[in-house]
């Protein structure tokens, strides 16, 4: 079965298709990464039975399923984070979410905005509909159909700033996340209001904590329990939530632990 993925889960569920290949070596899936919108298309179009995306159906999406006698199901897997990353010798690795804005609401902005996603780009979506609050941005914006893509770049340009799928540079642990991370800078945001800056690691996806983050949506219109709806059962299952974790997205049906620690001075009396 052909399922259709936003291209900026690529990191995340490359992983999840292998482990769910080996737990049923029978079935076969093949992901097409592609622009949110696309994926959505596809979906509606009976090209893909499975589109897994960060956003829900819209009314209209809805509209178009029932009138094919289609029921739309749709199941929350994750939360995504969106990582902000710079040129890798910029001095400074914060940024308030609030100067974000204003660099991409101002036509004069000094940083051209490099997004994944392409036309269809569902990040773009989300800083226009989000983010934005329905205004499109204003500052120069340059679409890439990949993460790759963003990352060279802004590997090559001082007033580049790209904005891509999380899981493309937070997995630590993957040799090219971490090749990724050496060539670039990733920022860490704070909030409206907030002076803690965090990064988008899936224990700061929660609601008050890393700004740039959206709920990740597997949409089905499988007209009775099949393959598709077999994987999506696995990715929002038990075992399909720690492999996405992995990846440092926050579980839907999973615990993420927050450890804070705090620093206090200890007073020793002499007796």
């Amino acid at each position: 079965m052909r399922i259709a993925a936003d291209v900026s889960l690529k990191p995340a569920l490359e992983p999840l298709v292998e482990s769910f290949h080996r737990t049923y070596p029978k079935a076969r899936i093949e992901i097409i990464y592609t622009s949110e919108a696309q994926a959505v298309d596809g979906l509606l179009a009976d090209s893909f039975q499975v589109a897994i995306v960060a956003r829900s159906y819209t009314p209209s999406d809805s509209i178009a399923l029932v009138e094919q006698k289609i029921r739309p199901k749709k199941t929350k897997i994750v939360r995504e984070g969106i990582a902000v990353i710079g040129f890798p010798e910029r001095k400074d690795s914060t940024l308030p979410i609030d100067t974000l804005i204003s660099w991409l609401l101002n036509p004069q902005s000094p940083y051209t905005f490099v997004i994944e996603g392409g036309g269809g780009s569902g990040i773009l979506r989300y800083l226009k509909d989000t983010l934005l609050r329905g205004e499109m941005p204003k500052a120069s914006l340059y679409r890439a159909d990949s993460a790759p893509a963003v990352i060279a770049y802004v590997q090559q340009n001082p007033r580049a700033i790209g904005l891509i799928g999380a899981a493309w540079v937070c997995d630590r642990e993957d040799t090219t996340v971490a090749k990724f991370l050496r060539t670039v800078r990733l920022f860490a945001l704070a909030p409206r209001g907030k002076r803690e800056f965090y990064q988008p690691y899936a224990g700061y996806l929660r609601e008050g904590y890393y700004p740039l983050s959206r709920d990740v949506y597997a949409l089905n219109r499988e007209p009775r329990f099949g393959l598709g709806s077999r994987f999506v059962s696995y990715a929002a299952g038990p075992d399909g939530q720690r492999i996405l974790l992995k990846s440092e997205l926050l579980p839907a049906n999973a615990p993420v632990r927050i450890v804070e620690l705090k620093e206090e001075e200890i007073r020793i009396e002499k007796e």
